[in-house]
C-alpha cells in the first residue's frame, strides 16, 4: 500500500505562476526548498529531499501547461502524484494528490511510512503552500491600488 496525501488549496495568484512550481521535478526545490536537482537524462530528474540521503527520483508522465501536471517515482520511493489546477477569475484551484511509499520495505513499509515519513511528506506540501500564500501577499503588495 502507499501512502496517500491528499490537498485542495485556492490561491489568489495567476494560474501560469502556481503551475510554474509543478511544471516539471526540476521546479520543485523552487516550491518546497529542496536541496537541489540533478537532471539524470530521459526526464528523470534527482531532487533532494533536506535531512533525507535519499532524492526524491522523479519523472514527469503528463504536463498540461496550466491544467495537469503527473509524476512517478523510481529508485528507494516508489509512487506517484498529480496536480490539478481549475482557474477562476480571482484565483486558481490547486487540488491533487500524492502517493509514496519507500520500495524495498514490503509488509513494513505501511508503519514505517506512518510512524517516520507521513508527517515529513506533509509538512514538505504545507511549506510549499506556505510560500505560495506569501506570494499572494507580496503580489498584493504589488498590485496598483485603487484611488
Amino acid at each position: 500500500a502507499l501512502m496517500r496525501i491528499t490537498f485542495s488549496e485556492r490561491f489568489a495568484l495567476p494560474t501560469e505562476e502556481v503551475f510554474s512550481y509543478f511544471a516539471s521535478p526540476a521546479d520543485w526545490s523552487r516550491l518546497f526548498g529542496f536541496s537541489g536537482v540533478r537532471d539524470l537524462g530521459s526526464g528523470w530528474y534527482a531532487v533532494g529531499i533536506k535531512g533525507s540521503p535519499f532524492p526524491l527520483v522523479a519523472k514527469s508522465t503528463l504536463v498540461e501547461a496550466n491544467r495537469l501536471s503527473r509524476w512517478t517515482f523510481r529508485g528507494f520511493w516508489r509512487g506517484h502524484g498529480e496536480v490539478r489546477f481549475t482557474p477562476s477569475p480571482e484565483s486558481v484551484l490547486v487540488e491533487g494528490y500524492e502517493e509514496i511509499a519507500v520500495r524495498w520495505l514490503f509488509f513494513l513499509s505501511p508503519l514505517v511510512e506512518r510512524v517516520f515519513l507521513e508527517s515529513g511528506f506533509r509538512a514538505i506540501w504545507q511549506l510549499g503552500w506556505r510560500r505560495l500564500r506569501k506570494r499572494e501577499h507580496s503580489s498584493d503588495q504589488d498590485a496598483p491600488q485603487a484611488t
